[in-house]
């Protein structure tokens, strides 16, 4: 039996077939490596958030309403600074990745119309991305209720 050859015809069918495949699995590449990116992001925001609760918690930052500030500052602590990696590789060093706000409401005048004592604050921390070059944007929103120690006059 004598072999058969490809015709052009069948080359280039083949051809077309693998590079469509070829692009469909860099998409899906592409397409993965987002997400994953996302998904680090945004479990960073997450503990950053939970770390500035806890320290508001613990009572080292201060219970007052802040905007945008950034995370690392000497206002939270230098050892929390979460510098954007591709800027201090560029010699930017001072650019900071995330920021972050507190708001604070008393949960008496909020949800119970004045039948409790003013012993009870909700403290919402937002940490976001710093959106320059390109960034995702992320967002984090955690809200904690914290009680107040009552001022005791020492009289």
């Amino acid at each position: 039996m004598p072999k058969q050859a490809m015709t052009l015809l069948e080359v280039i069918f083949s051809l077309v077939l693998m590079g469509t495949t070829v692009a469909f699995i860099s998409e899906m590449a592409r397409t993965a490596f987002y997400n994953a990116r996302m998904a680090r992001d945004t479990v960073q925001a997450e503990l950053l958030a939970e770390s500035i609760l806890a320290k508001i918690q613990v009572g080292i930052i201060d219970l007052e309403p802040v905007f945008d500030v950034p995370v690392g500052s000497s206002y939270t602590n230098q050892a929390d600074i979460v510098l954007d990696t591709h800027a201090v590789s560029q010699g930017n060093a001072s650019m900071v990745l995330w920021h972050y706000s507190l708001e604070i409401t008393n949960v008496n005048d909020h949800y119970f119309d004045g039948l409790l004592d003013d012993y009870l604050v909700e403290v919402a921390v937002t940490v976001r991305q710093n959106v320059d070059e390109g960034r995702r944007g992320i967002v984090c929103r955690l809200v904690r209720w914290i009680a107040l120690e009552p001022e005791v006059d020492e009289e």
